[in-house]
């Protein structure tokens, strides 16, 4: 389970993807921008691994190490190199070694199986830990860059590893 903003994300047992809640943004992931009182089914892939949620937008890891990502997405914190709000998930990148993955409230940090962080979103106070200011609209290397990381957390403007 996974609480956004405004929104829930639910992960059943049999890797089916379920959600409710404000959809304005297209945070829950059906298609639509139409807000739910109770929870609808998110396409009908059952091979769902591990999702968190943001502000407004959402991100999950399906079974297989893959990256996905929908909702808000004005500073980038989709991954998908654009600014395009999404209101399905789409696939960021083509890399299959995602482990971990946290939504902060307009920011997105990733954990890979080799150790590494990725980041991604606003950045305006430092919360990608990339030595910068600058948003970034895709997954990029933290400034620490040592392999050992075992977990992570993103909040409102702030992250940790």
């Amino acid at each position: 389970m996974a609480t956004g903003g405004s929104h829930t994300v639910g992960l059943k047992s049999d890797g089916t993807l379920w959600a409710w809640g404000d959809n304005a943004q297209g945070q829950l992931g059906d298609g639509t921008t139409t807000s739910r009182t109770s929870p609808v089914q998110i396409g009908t892939d059952n091979n769902w691994a591990s999702i968190s949620s943001g502000g407004v937008h959402t991100v999950g890891i399906k079974a297989e190490g893959t990256l996905w990502s929908w909702g808000w997405n004005i500073y980038g914190q989709l991954g998908d190199g654009t600014t395009t709000s999404r209101n399905s998930p789409v696939q960021i990148g083509t890399d299959n070694n995602w482990v971990s993955i946290s939504a902060g409230f307009d920011h997105t940090f990733g954990l890979k199986s080799d150790g590494t962080l990725r980041a991604w979103g606003d950045n305006t106070y430092g919360q990608l830990g990339d030595g910068t200011t600058t948003n970034q609209l895709i997954p990029v290397p933290t400034s620490v860059t040592l392999n050992v990381w075992l977990s992570i957390a993103a909040n409102y403007f702030q992250s940790f590893a």
